[in-house]
This record gives structure tokens, sequence and C-alpha cells, in this order.
């Protein structure tokens, strides 16, 4: 008998033991009461002086309408960078390619300028190439992976499509970046926030972020390819040897985190998996930029400076995960 009732309490305890499958909801970042560790962005409400390590916690005056829903995994997406010129007279063959690529939402690309008037030189254009070294043109980076078809990071137009292909094979990827923007006087105002589902591979991360203008007027191009029978599926075979009224796709305007190296991640969120959010603000000092025809691409890089994810969005607007 009192071995039945000893099984009977058993059985009890055991029927009334939870076993829910609720996915766990993770907490808000708490901040930490060791002085060492905090918030160290003074741009933040919640600076902390005497922190030494950040701990993703910080606190802006932003009003952000991004979500807080974080997905399970994250949509891949490329950034081409483009070297270009308006005197480089095979540029509208590459131009042209990179705008049906970026057709593609999952695509976006940026002109970087050389000796014109849209260069920026010691901005933009030396960082990239003390890494890559110079380039030929035209030519550019995807994601600065090596290309499938060798061993070189800057890319012929001929072969962007094949390496976009293969980065896009695997749709998915654990690293995420959503933004919101604003316009504030002469001011851009940035906010990321950046999320790895599992621990990095790297033992580095940063975010780089361009200001971009789209459609830029009133800087002629020269076109080699006009009337040449092997270019006869591009545009360009029929446009004229100087396009006057071309409009140049996302030229880059401004670096608002380091483009390389990029503004560095903590570890409470690359290796902790904590939400990282980051508050940029970047001067307009060129008064012929458009703002109304302006992009912000962020992305996040490794310690190669290869790109792992990007994301995008029209200045004034926002570009959630997903």
């Amino acid at each position: 008998m009192k071995q039945l009732c000893l099984l009977f309490l058993a059985i009890l305890l055991f029927s009334c033991k939870e076993t829910s499958t609720e996915p766990i909801v993770p907490t808000e970042n708490q901040t930490s009461t060791d002085p060492n560790i905090g918030c160290t962005d003074q741009m933040a409400t919640n600076y902390k002086s005497t922190a030494k390590k950040e701990d993703c916690s910080c606190k802006y005056d932003f009003n952000s309408t991004l979500s807080n829903d974080i997905p399970a995994d994250f949509t891949q997406k490329i950034l081409i960078e483009e070297h270009s010129g308006t005197w480089c007279g095979w540029c509208p063959l590459s131009k042209e390619t990179l705008e049906r690529l970026a057709i593609n939402p999952n695509i976006v690309g940026v002109e970087i300028h050389y000796n014109d008037k849209l260069t920026l030189l010691d901005e933009i254009y030396v960082p990239l190439k003390n890494i890559y070294g110079h380039p030929a043109w035209p030519s550019g980076m995807i994601n600065r992976k090596k290309n499938i078809n060798g061993s070189t990071f800057i890319i012929g137009e001929p072969d962007w499509e094949k390496n976009t292909t293969a980065i896009l094979s695997n749709p998915k990827t654990d690293i995420g970046i959503a933004l919101d923007t604003k316009i504030v006087g002469d001011e851009v105002v940035i906010l990321t926030k950046t999320k790895f589902n599992k621990a990095g591979a790297s033992e580095k991360y940063g975010i780089g972020i361009y200001l971009v203008e789209d459609k830029v007027e009133k800087y002629p191009q020269i076109n080699y390819a006009r009337g040449m029978p092997q270019f006869i599926k591009y545009k360009a075979y029929t446009l004229p040897a100087l396009i006057e009224d071309i409009k140049h796709y996302n030229v880059a305007r401004g670096v608002i985190a380091p483009h390389v190296g990029g503004h560095a991640i903590p570890e409470a969120a690359s290796k902790k998996l904590t939400v990282y959010n980051k508050l940029f603000k970047y001067k307009i000092t060129n008064k012929e930029i458009n703002l109304a025809n302006c992009k912000i691409i962020a992305f996040v890089m490794n310690e190669k400076n290869e790109i792992e994810n990007v994301n995008y969005c029209s200045l004034g607007n926002k570009a959630n995960w997903n």
C-alpha cells in the first residue's frame, strides 16, 4: 500500500510540472551598478562618465518608431561600391549594370567617384585605396568579398551578377541592422539598431554609414560604348559620346560612420546578443546636395572589412529589420 501511495504521488507531481514551449522573451538591458560598465556615449541621456566598457544600455533623445520585434533571422543584403568617374568612358556600362541589379531591393549601390568634381578624395576614396589598392575603372566591390572567379576584391562589371547571385543564394543571415533617420536643420541624425542572433565569428565588428545622393545632375558623362557592336545590349550603345543629361545613381556624398573599420560594435552585442542602439549626427556643409534625393546606407563589417549585412532608406525615413 505504501508503494502505491508513493507511485501515485510521483505521478501527481510529474503531471503538475510546467511544460510550456513559449519562447523566452528577453528583458530590456538593465543599467549596470558596476561603475566601470554602462553607456559610454556622451550623446546618450544615460551616459555614465565612469564607464569604460559599453553594455548596450544607451538611450537617446530620438523619437523612433522602429519595431522592437526581432526576426529569427535577417534578409541578406548586398552593397556594391562602384568605382566611377565622369571621365571614365566605360563607366556607363557599370552604371547601367548597377542600376539593373539594384532593382532587387536586397541590393544597393554607391558610386565612389575619383578625379572628377564628385570626388571626396580623403574622406572616401583614399581609405579604400589604402586597403584595396587603386582600382581599374569601371570596377566595384561586392560586400568587399573576393571574386568567386578569382582572388581579387575589386571586381570587373561582367562578374557582378555572378557574385551577387552567389551571395544571395544564402538568403538569410544572423546579423541585422535597422535605421531611423531625420533631418534637423543642416544636420542628419541617424539611429541604428544592430542585432546578432548568434555570437559573431569575428573578433571585431563595426558600423559604416554612407550618405548618398541619387539622381545627381549637371555632371556630363563620357561614353565610349556608343555605336560599338559588342555593347549593343547596353543602353549606352545608343547614347551620345558625351551624356549631358545623365543622372548619376547614389553618389557617395559623405561618410557618417567610418566606411573602413567602422564604428566599433561592443562585445555586449556581438557576443552576448544584446541589441545595440547608436545615434549618429552629420552636418551637411555642401549646399549643392539635394537632400530630397539623399539616402542613408548603413552596414555591418567584420574585422577584415567584409560587409556582413546592409540596410538603407531615403533620408527622413526608416528601414526596419526584415
